[in-house]
């Protein structure tokens, strides 16, 4: 508790400012004393000051909680006050009989006037009311578009961190589009050759040179000799492998958003995993995998379409499964990007891209026997690979709106049917119509890109 004693020779001192701060209307106030006393709120702005003229002469001003406002006394019914920290406290003013003349409710806020002067100046035309909320600042009003919305809660934010509400309202929304194309072809060349030599006598003299190929993989051709020198059998068998295969995969995830909020898109599914638990407990959890799309769009005054945008195709890949208390868990093949661009309406945009080429070779032969001239062959196993990825990732963003009629909405099943009996048995017609790629998905990798 601070008291401080009014002189009554600051009576003759002039008045700094005459102008009370915001008041509520005077009620009657009783104190913990029981005695009547009339009460009001002022709002003081933090680390500012506010004058303010009591309802009579006072001889003793007392402050609850001097570590959020701060008093100062010029005269005997002129006094300033200075909001410390954001709170709430009340003072109680005596006459110089001791008696309760006057409470105070004294509400530290932030500086509103100057942030209303500050989104007057840098939005201007904007109506946005300004207002305290919990010891926060709360925006209210209607705004052009929400590029303006995000700007003045940036504003506001530097005022109050993390202690800004928005109510405001845009006129006209604006919702992009994004099309988004995930276009990816892997080609693989495999080719596997062994020879396996075995020789063996009456005697019980054995040879034997290789196994055949170098993988684990069944030889697709087979060449076997067989003959006999008097007492030594010789068998040769020459094993043959080569494979070559092509996979494209294409995603076309298209998601529509609010300019300011983020939107997320799944096709696929999720798969269970075994987590350990302790004491031989396994719980099990689920990861998402498929074709998966964040994107958050915000539109700028200028008309650029800002994306923050995280697209990713992931697919389950048994081939590095690993065994976690008795279960296999499979693991992820995962194409990844994230990044942030700006475009225009309709403009497309690769964001990512990769161009990978793996070789690799594996010889395996009998010491000194596999590097003699021609007969050399007889004794060792080759292996080659060679494979190419080739991945790009577009994106377009499109301003649109919502289909003015049922007409105007898309139907991908509007022009079709279900097949009738007759076509299924006697035309074999499983399909309503037959599915054709779309010519946009179509896409050629060159060999030659860098």
């Amino acid at each position: 508790m601070v008291n401080m004693r009014i002189v009554a020779l600051l009576c003759a001192a002039a008045v700094a400012a005459t102008a009370p701060a915001v008041q509520a209307q005077n009620f009657v106030s009783q104190s913990l004393i029981g005695e009547m006393a009339p009460s009001r709120v002022i709002t003081v702005p933090k680390d500012k000051s506010a004058a303010f003229r009591l309802m009579a002469g006072a001889g003793e001003i007392v402050v609850a909680q001097p570590d959020i406002a701060s008093i100062v006394a010029n005269t005997d019914r002129s006094v300033y006050v200075r909001g410390k920290t954001l709170g709430t406290t009340n003072v109680l003013v005596y006459d110089r009989s001791h008696r309760l003349i006057e409470v105070i409710d004294v509400r530290v806020a932030q500086d509103l006037e100057s942030l209303q002067a500050d989104l007057a100046s840098a939005l201007p035309g904007e109506p946005i009311r300004v207002s305290a909320l919990a010891g926060g600042v709360m925006l209210s009003g209607q705004v052009s578009t929400t590029s303006v919305a995000a700007r003045a809660k940036a504003i506001a934010e530097r005022y109050a961190p993390q202690a800004v509400s928005s109510e405001l309202t845009v006129e006209a929304a604006q919702q992009v589009m994004l099309e988004v194309r995930i276009i990816e072809a892997s080609r693989t060349a495999l080719k596997d050759f062994g020879v396996n030599l075995g020789m063996q006598n009456n005697s019980g003299i054995v040879f034997g040179s290789g196994s055949g190929l170098v993988g684990a993989s069944t030889p697709q051709g087979t060449l076997g000799i067989k003959t006999n020198i008097g007492t030594l059998s010789i068998e040769a068998t020459l094993r043959a492998l080569e494979e070559k295969g092509v996979i494209r995969t294409l995603a076309r995830p298209n998601l529509a958003a609010i300019s300011g909020e983020e939107a997320t898109f799944l096709a696929g599914g999720e798969f269970p995993y075994p987590i350990p638990a302790g004491q031989g407990d396994i719980t099990v959890a689920y990861k998402p995998f498929g074709v998966t799309l964040k994107f958050t769009p915000v539109v700028q005054d200028s008309g650029l379409i800002r994306l923050k945008v995280a697209p990713e195709v992931s697919q389950l890949d048994s081939r590095a499964n690993i065994r976690l208390s008795g279960v296999d868990v499979p693991s992820l093949l995962v194409r990844r990007a994230g990044t942030t661009v700006e475009l225009k309406d309709g403009e497309s945009f690769a964001i990512a891209g990769l161009f990978q080429q793996d070789y690799s070779n594996t010889v395996r032969q009998l010491p000194w026997a596999g590097e003699v001239p021609i007969l050399g062959t007889l004794f060792r196993s080759a292996r080659w690979r060679k494979q190419e990825t080739e991945l790009v990732i577009l994106v377009t963003p499109r301003l649109t709106t919502a289909a003015q009629s049922r007409r105007l909405a898309p139907e991908p099943l509007g022009n079709t049917r279900e097949p009738t009996a007759i076509d299924l048995i006697f035309q074999g017609m499983a399909l309503d119509r037959p599915i054709k790629p779309s010519p946009a998905d179509s896409y050629a990798p060159d060999p030659a890109a860098p």
